[in-house]
């Protein structure tokens, strides 16, 4: 009876945001309120993991040991991984936190929760809700009946480093992210969540981080749903098959030994004894000497894989990912529960900066850099020959760098849509997969300088200013609101039913998804309108990056 006593005044407590006990510790969060002023129990930077420092510095991560005062976790304290490009002085490598939310407007019991992993190209960003890096607001999920956690995971050389065998065999972000859904796991009742009822989504590098969760054996049975945006693991650029020589290059930067010597045991040694900062800075410079070369540029990452990207491991204990992310789909070897899966309709237009041009023109000066590094050509012949069809394809008769639409477009099609669809079709074939495009171009997407005339209007990431704000909708267009009203149902109904449309609904204009099916494209056109379209998205140019796959491709892939 008074153990029982406890337990509701804990989580009455939690109702009200003031305290938890957590199997790993009590916890004091604190009360804050949305753009409508209802309340919710905020729970600010708790640690699910030991700081991955000394001895655990480029190691998987370690749960963190249990505690026995009461963790204040009211107050947010802005802690970040280090970023690659951005130096701030939040940067710390005890960035490995978590935030939980927790709507105070409903019985807190039981509750469907949606982990949210955030993007940034596994070089930047945070789970934070506003300071650097930081935009993940919880302000429009807690409205509806859900708990919303977002993460921390170490980026760049920290987490994402590798010497290809098993003294750092690599993916320690994503290991730290597999670590967060454990402590999810077994904490979230605490807050009045469901363990059994997770959700994980993210965007962009997120979506990929998503993807590669749906792949992992580790993280079996920490999610029964996952929502992919703009990213998955067939991404040319979420995948790095360079990663032991990006690496021994990037430590040379630190130790000259390490120009030619490949002795790992002895670089992990090094690595462990320096500052923070000090490797931190030896990414900077590996990046800063890559791009200076005459054949590459900085975009071309996208085509080609990012600097610090996932890999595939060598076997160890400890593995994330042991095979190649297309392989698994392929073969049905993943965790087969349900997916939300979609593109922005023009993805490529993230390009339009500083860097566009000088892209477009090593382009046009070196055609060999169209093709995509996962078709694993090697013929010479085959190699100019892929290469020209891209371009009769993109641009026949204008240079690229004359051509920007051409460039854009073929940023869209080779860097996400061709991958995001061919992801959705091995998806389809073990579990239900609902696809969309998000086409409606509104004022709350945020989105005045990514715009060419002739292109799909909306970018890279448009879709996250509908779902995560603190802004009032009701200044935003009555077009906006509605969008912003239909995204939130569909990606909440997928938390809660693992269905973006359990029943006809007149917010979603009683339209029932239909899921993909093996052989039957068919997915929701977001635009002011929800518009069920069969068929794939960019047919034409789908078809054809298939059939360059399917006539010139090496397989295996690892990619697509």
């Amino acid at each position: 009876m008074i153990f029982n006593l406890i337990l509701v005044c804990f989580c009455f407590s939690a109702i009200f945001g003031q305290q938890v006990l957590t199997p790993d510790g009590p916890i004091k969060g604190t009360t804050s309120y949305t753009t409508n002023n209802e309340p919710y129990s905020a729970y600010y930077s708790i640690p699910y993991a030991k700081p991955p420092i000394g001895s655990l510095r480029f190691q998987a991560p370690q749960a963190v040991d249990p505690w026995a005062d009461v963790l204040d976790a009211s107050v947010d304290q802005k802690r970040i991984c280090f970023q690659l490009y951005s130096d701030y002085p939040e940067e710390t490598e005890d960035c490995l936190i978590l935030n939980v939310f927790v709507p105070q407007n409903i019985n807190a019991t039981n509750l469907p929760v949606m982990v949210f992993i955030h993007g940034g190209g596994f070089i930047s960003g945070s789970g934070l809700t506003s300071g650097p890096e930081g935009y993940y607001a919880p302000n429009f999920w807690m409205q509806n009946g859900v708990i919303l956690v977002t993460l921390n995971y170490r980026l760049g050389v920290f987490g994402f480093f590798s010497t290809g065998d098993d003294v750092i065999p690599g993916n320690n972000g994503l290991k730290d992210q597999v670590l967060a859904l454990k402590w999810v796991k077994r904490n979230i009742a605490a807050f009045g969540g469901d363990s059994d009822k997770v959700l994980i989504f993210g965007q962009s590098a997120g979506s990929a981080s998503v993807g590669y969760l749906l792949l992992s054996p580790s993280a079996s049975g920490l999610f029964r749903s996952a929502i992919l945006q703009s990213g998955t693991p067939l991404c040319p650029w979420a995948y790095q098959r360079n990663q032991t020589s990006i690496s021994y290059k990037t430590a040379s930067f630190i130790d000259s030994q390490f120009e030619t010597s490949r002795d790992s045991s002895k670089l992990l040694e090094v690595l462990q004894s320096v500052e923070a900062r000090t490797i931190d800075a030896a990414g900077l410079s590996f990046a800063n000497w890559d791009s200076s070369k005459p054949d590459n540029v900085v975009r071309q990452q996208l085509q080609q894989g990012f600097f610090f990207a996932p890999v595939t491991e060598v076997e160890n204990d400890e593995a994330f990912l042991t095979e190649y992310p297309y392989v698994a789909l392929e073969n049905g070897r993943f965790n087969k529960v349900p997916i939300m899966i979609g593109t922005d309709s023009e993805e490529g237009l993230m390009n339009l900066s500083e860097w566009l041009d000088n892209t477009l023109q090593s382009y046009d000066n070196f055609i060999y850099m169209l093709n995509p590094g996962n078709l694993h050509l090697t013929d010479g012949a085959a190699v100019y020959e892929v290469a020209n069809a891209i371009k009769q394809e993109y641009s026949p008769d204008r240079t690229f760098y004359d051509n920007k639409l051409a460039g854009i477009q073929y940023f869209t099609e080779q860097d996400f849509t061709k991958s995001l669809v061919k992801h959705a079709e091995l998806h389809s074939a073990d579990a239900p997969t609902y696809f969309y495009e998000f086409s409606y171009s509104g004022t709350m997407g945020n989105n005045v300088d990514y715009k060419y005339p002739g292109s799909g209007n909306v970018t890279h990431g448009e879709e996250m200013g509908y779902i995560f704000s603190y802004a009032d909708p009701k200044v935003y267009p009555e077009s906006d609101q509605v969008v912003h009203e239909r995204l939130l149902k569909l990606w909440i109904n997928f938390a809660k039913y693992t269905n973006p449309t359990p029943e006809e609904d007149e917010v979603l204009q009683n339209l029932i998804w239909p899921v993909v099916k093996p052989g039957e494209f068919q997915y929701v056109n977001i635009l002011e309108d929800l518009v069920l379209t069969h068929g794939k998205p960019k047919p034409n140019r789908i078809a054809f990056w298939d059939s360059i796959y399917e006539n010139y491709g090496v397989r295996p892939f690892d990619t697509y």
